[in-house]
């Protein structure tokens, strides 16, 4: 398993990363440079950046394929969600506990007091209307008040001053949750972000674990091995002791920031966050700066897929619960059909009011974090004769066998996800379901033409090799 520097020399062999030696201006320059270089689906290595300290590194994992080298798989260059989401779903059922060591090169610098100044980290400001420049490649650590456990997770975080900054949480993430309980209990709260880390530390703080359940230990068995970690030099948080950059901090829950950042579906996204204090950064002597370019572009778009895996998963098991006679079931997140899911069932109906049915059923199904109601636009119903995986297949029964208007219902007035920015006051919005079934007085008339037997070939068992030709 590759480290964060191995990782960035194996793609500088593979002719993967351009570099930048040009001094790039912060505040939108510097965004513009990351995001040309990352549309090519390229890594960069970008070498002044006007009035910081350290280079910026990014676009690492700016396709699917790069999580396959990281993690070294045979398959690397065919690597497909499935099988990252198999090799996720096998490191959380075999977890790799830590090891704690007294020192590590990311502590090699300590700067702290009047010393102390984000400025020096090449922080860009990425969208016209941000509020500022965003830490967007860092993972955050803290500690559950109530339980002790570690967790972390990667936050967006908008610096404010020379020493503080806002580390936001939504409302799936845990770190929401972990505020609430130290704001509770009066105490200070420590916090911890980590910049430049092994890629099984970044892609295990991008999971969505059970409650108490440790990243740290879902990466040591993405790497084969324990993380190593060192303490903090101002609390008991622990901090992978080969990270580039780490910066310690206290919340402060008497102050409030509202910011806006570009995100991952193309619009703006309003958060409010506590502020936090600087206390401490510490760096290795030749640090890297890693970023993640905000917004819908490649690299946060491939990164946030290893949330989505869970998410997908919630979605299918609530569904399967409530509606048993769903015979396969698809879960579409993509930014390009906005920030809630789509979800196609396929079902082999015995009568034409069971499709309504289970659009009912299922968008009532779920709880917790992940209600399917709050969290899908649209459900479409199909009979078992297409793919819900396949758009097309499925785009095509819709617009084939839906011919009422009571095959389209509309349901109004239904809480969604914070992050649908359309949504009205109290964060209402619309769903959509579809019943793209054939009416069983239609099936004579809407059988699809199929070839038999089409399945059963092997078409490479009947085309000619290469040089078998005379």
């Amino acid at each position: 398993m590759h480290d964060f520097r191995s990782f960035i020399q194996l793609l500088k062999d593979r002719g993967e990363m351009d570099h930048v030696s040009r001094e790039v201006e912060r505040t939108q320059e510097l965004a513009g440079v990351m995001s040309k270089i990352e549309a090519r689906r390229r890594a960069y290595y970008i070498e002044h950046v006007k009035g910081a300290r350290f280079p910026v590194v990014g676009g690492l994992y700016n396709k699917l394929e790069r999580f396959g080298l990281a993690l070294e798989r045979d398959d690397a260059e065919t690597f497909t969600h499935e099988a990252f989401d198999g090799c996720i779903e096998a490191a959380k059922a075999s977890p790799i506990e830590p090891v704690t060591v007294t020192s590590g090169p990311v502590q090699e610098n300590v700067i702290t007091g009047p010393a102390i100044d984000l400025a020096d980290l090449p922080v860009p400001k990425f969208f016209e209307l941000d509020s500022g420049p965003f830490i967007t490649g860092a993972i955050g650590i803290t500690r559950d008040h109530d339980s002790g456990e570690l967790n972390i997770g990667i936050y967006r975080t908008l610096i404010l001053g020379k020493n503080t900054f806002v580390i936001n949480a939504s409302s799936m993430s845990d770190l929401r949750r972990i505020y609430a309980g130290w704001e509770k209990s009066g105490e200070r709260m420590p916090i911890a972000m980590a910049l430049g880390v092994p890629p099984a530390m970044l892609i295990a703080s991008s999971c969505k674990l059970a409650p108490n359940a440790c990243e740290y230990e879902v990466a040591g068995s993405l790497a084969g091995e324990p993380i190593k970690l060192v303490k903090c030099q101002d609390s008991d948080l622990l901090v992978p002791a080969d990270a580039e950059i780490v910066i310690e901090g206290t919340v402060d829950f008497s102050q409030r920031v509202e910011n806006l950042l570009g995100e991952f579906a193309g619009q703006y996204g309003p958060e409010n966050a506590p502020v936090t204090q600087v206390n401490t950064i510490t760096h290795r002597n030749d640090a890297l700066y890693y970023s993640i370019v905000a917004g819908r572009n490649p690299e946060h778009n491939t990164l946030g897929s290893v949330a989505i895996f869970g998410v997908r998963r919630s979605i299918i098991a609530a569904i399967r619960a409530a509606v048993p006679d769903a015979r396969d079931i698809d879960v579409l997140l993509d930014p390009a059909l906005g920030t809630l899911a789509h979800v196609t069932i396929s079902i082999d109906k015995q009568n034409d009011a069971r499709p309504g049915e289970i659009i009912e059923k299922a968008f009532a199904a779920g709880d917790g974090i992940f209600p399917v109601s709050r969290i899908t636009k649209r459900i479409i119903i199909v009979d078992e004769d297409i793919d819900v995986h396949d758009p097309i297949d499925v785009n095509w029964a819709i617009w084939n066998r839906a011919a009422t208007a009571e095959k389209f219902v509309v349901i109004p007035n239904i809480e969604s996800w914070e992050l649908e920015r359309a949504a009205k006051a109290g964060q209402l919005s619309v769903r959509i379901g579809i019943d793209a079934t054939m009416d069983l007085e239609d099936v004579d008339k809407l059988i699809r033409p199929i070839i038999p037997g089409v399945d059963q070939i092997r078409i490479e068992d009947y085309i000619d090799k290469q040089g078998d030709l005379t």
